[in-house]
């Protein structure tokens, strides 16, 4: 289904998803994290359990109106501050380039996938290129001290 085409919520699930769990390569094969990977993240994350199958089917749009209950625990884990990104996509494209980047500086990303978080970040406006010279003046410091 085409992304035009989705529910809002079911599109701004999706987004956040893959901002925070981004498609690897594996094998040569682009491969995005199972519904049973994400439900034991989100079990493990937020202490509420969703089935792998309810997953599949918010993915997909077979379900659209969630619980509460589903809506904060995915608020919870998503780690937004309201509701909002998740009924409206795009507030979850712009939470989903910070999820991006938080993921590329903890190093869940390769180095091609840093770069296009931190070039998007800058021409977005989530990244400031004095942060960027900062975070880099850090490094050399604490690289620096290592040598000593």
């Amino acid at each position: 289904m085409a992304a035009a085409q989705q529910h809002p919520f079911t599109s701004a699930l999706n987004t956040l998803i893959g901002a925070m769990h981004p498609v690897v390569l594996r094998d040569g094969r682009e491969t995005e994290i199972t519904h049973r990977a994400l439900s034991e993240d989100i079990k493990r994350t937020t202490g509420v359990g969703l089935s792998a199958n309810y997953l599949w089917k918010l993915r997909t749009g077979q379900t659209i109106n969630p619980s509460y209950e589903t809506l904060d625990a995915l608020r919870e884990y998503f780690g937004l501050d309201s509701l909002d990104p998740l009924t409206n996509p795009e507030l979850a494209v712009a939470r989903g380039r910070e999820l991006a980047l938080i993921n590329a500086l903890e190093g869940k990303a390769d180095a091609a996938a840093l770069e296009l978080a931190l070039r998007d970040g800058l021409a977005h406006g989530t990244v400031r290129a004095e942060a960027i010279i900062a975070m880099l003046d850090v490094l050399q410091r604490i690289e620096g001290g290592k040598d000593q």
